[in-house]
């Protein structure tokens, strides 16, 4: 009777799974279109917003170019340790017995090898860090030449930057001919 009972239930679960997969793949509401409606991206003609995203990501790669000198310094300062460590190793190998000294300087060397593993990859981080900021470099001018151009390369920020140079800037007044064939502002 259980067994029924459950096969009954698992064939109930499944045939309600197919009939909400199906009527979840049926367009509803949106008339005689049954075409599925893609997300429109949208389509940035904004400038001004096209150079924001171009700082920010500039910022990123800033952040980025931060973290990973700050990992060189970390490794900088393991592989100091690691040197002092070899050295000090290699000063107490002196006061020992020959056959631990060996040992002591086998230590020591592994600890020198190490370090300077560590360093090398300090000096990666640092070259990725440079490249970072010359990347972020990079697309700040891009962003700053986008600007320019939008502006006709007046130069003046036009108004992206500097929002009073927009507002302070008026047309100049229409020029009026009189009788005697002056022009009156």
């Amino acid at each position: 009777m259980k067994t029924r009972l459950f096969t009954l239930f698992g064939v109930a679960a499944f045939g309600l799974t197919l009939a909400a997969g199906s009527a979840s793949a049926c367009p509803v509401g949106q008339g005689d279109d049954i075409r599925p409606r893609r997300p429109v991206a949208p389509v940035v003609n904004n400038v001004s917003l096209q150079a924001s995203e171009l700082f920010e990501r500039a910022s990123r790669l800033e952040t980025a170019a931060a973290s990973r000198e700050e990992s060189a310094r970390s490794r900088e300062m393991q592989a100091d340790t690691l040197a002092n460590r070899a050295r000090m190793i290699r000063n107490q190998a002196v006061l020992v017995g020959f056959s631990d000294r060996e040992n002591m300087m086998a230590v020591a060397e592994e600890l020198v090898i190490r370090a300077a593993d560590m360093r090398s990859r300090a000096a990666e981080d640092r070259a990725q860090a440079s490249e970072l900021r010359m990347q972020a470099r990079t697309l700040r001018e891009r962003a700053v030449q986008l600007v320019r151009l939008q502006n006709g390369g007046n130069g003046n920020g036009g108004g992206w930057r500097n929002k009073r140079a927009v507002r302070d800037f008026a047309p100049p007044p229409p020029s009026r001919p009189t009788s005697d064939g002056t022009t009156v502002l």
